[in-house]
């Protein structure tokens, strides 16, 4: 178990980053429109913790170890330039991707106990394409062995 100041590694996290995408690889895309409840809150659980993981790849990267699940804060803290590259990377207009990041920016907590709550909404192509766009950039960087 990591001491609570402990720094993890960017290699460490890209490696957990990883992990997720195989499970969600092996889960599938899902669809939008989707019968099976539990496939469906499935892929958005997987999806939104491995936004998480990744921007903290990133940000570990970045030499800015960061920790929680807020995904706009966490995106927040990314270098300008990665921020822009990532937006450039959905199919999302940048006014229109922060609205739907903020709108997400809870998923996991919220979704992954679903059970508990009324009236939960989900922008499920953002947080699609916003794990893809996270992918693209962490493939292109390589951890130092």
């Amino acid at each position: 178990m990591k001491k609570q100041n402990e720094i993890i590694p960017f290699k460490n996290i890209r490696q957990a980053f990883y992990v997720y995408c195989d499970m969600i690889k092996s889960h599938g895309k899902g669809a939008p429109i989707t019968p099976n409840a539990n496939f469906y809150i499935g892929c958005i659980i997987l999806s939104s913790i491995a936004c998480e993981v990744g921007l903290k790849a990133i940000l570990a990267y970045e030499k800015k170890p960061s920790y929680g699940h807020d995904l706009h804060i966490l995106f927040g803290k990314l270098s300008p330039q990665m921020q822009e590259a990532i937006i450039q990377c959905t199919s999302y207009k940048t006014e229109n991707f922060h609205k739907a990041l903020l709108e997400s920016k809870n998923n996991f907590i919220k979704w992954r106990y679903y059970y508990e709550m009324l009236n939960l909404h989900v922008d499920y192509k953002f947080i699609i394409e916003f794990f893809c766009a996270i992918k693209t950039y962490l493939d292109e960087i390589k951890p130092e062995a």
